[in-house]
């Protein structure tokens, strides 16, 4: 997985539900007990159902997951040779305690002789089941921490260039289903600004003309050039990595249309270095 994020400063999602499918089945179908003439054991994963990530944000690598399983057992008693059934899991998640697992646990075609087998299943197969899902987050983390985040070091530092810069224009739209003032602030807002960045700004000198501001840890600099409430915004935008004093410009006009309700975010990025150089 290539990864283009210095100094680890914003989010980074990766999907890890295949992963985690092939994991459990390997570890779960390890589990086995044997009381006396009673024996059980995992046979497979039936289902698993939900979504796994791994997530990080400013250094810090945390998972997301809350699945449902399904997995099937079997087992003997001394007067039923050939017991199965299954245990379902209804919340795998990642904030859940080791007390908060439900198990329930159903055996085919059950009968009284099949009975020591479901309770062997409940006494002495769902514990190790605990303690295997309490390391679920941790096996992640190893697994694919190493592929969201830069390594304590490895990023450049930014330096100094006297180079041109070769540089792109990006645009996009979206609508939103709200009015432009409400856009407007999103943009203008502190408290808006620290929401949907996950962190206070450095920097904020207020929503004004020259005003400045530093996000996600200083990772981005930047000053209002223009505000035309609640119309448009420019902004000059700068990467602390990009080469020399070099600044983009971003402008954003919200164009509210009151027959649809809805407003349309246009979205004009100038100067915004390439991957490629002069």
């Amino acid at each position: 997985m290539v990864l283009h994020n210095p100094n680890n400063w914003h989010w980074v999602n990766k999907d890890a539900s295949e992963w985690t499918r092939a994991w459990l089945k390997d570890t779960l179908t390890k589990i086995e007990a044997e009381e006396g003439d009673v024996s059980a054991k995992i046979t497979s994963v039936i289902s698993m159902d939900g979504d796994v990530d791994v997530n990080q944000r400013k250094g810090k690598v945390i998972t997301i997951y809350d699945i449902k399983l399904t997995l099937e057992y079997s087992g003997s008693a001394p007067d039923a040779e050939d017991v199965g059934g299954t245990i379902t899991i209804p919340e795998v998640a990642h904030d859940t305690d080791e007390d908060e697992f439900v198990f329930n646990i159903d055996v085919y075609a059950e009968s009284k002789e099949k009975q020591p087998v479901k309770d062997l299943v409940r006494s002495r197969i769902v514990p190790k089941l605990r303690e295997e899902f309490l390391k679920l987050p941790s096996a992640l983390i190893t697994e694919h921490g190493k592929d969201i985040q830069h390594a304590p070091g490895s990023n450049p530092p930014p330096t100094a260039s006297s180079g041109k810069v070769n540089t792109v224009t990006v645009t996009d739209n979206d609508e939103f289903r709200t009015s432009a003032d409400e856009l407007y602030q999103t943009f203008t807002d502190v408290n808006r600004i620290s929401a949907f960045t996950r962190g206070v700004p450095k920097l904020f000198e207020g929503a004004k003309k020259g005003g400045k501001f530093q996000l996600f840890d200083g990772n981005v600099s930047g000053e209002y050039l223009e505000l035309d409430p609640p119309n448009k915004i420019v902004q000059s935008w700068r990467l602390n990595q990009w080469p020399g004093d070099h600044h983009s410009r971003l402008q954003i006009e919200f164009d509210q249309n009151d027959v649809d309700h809805v407003t349309v975010m246009r979205v004009t990025w100038q100067e915004s270095p390439s991957a490629k150089k002069r």
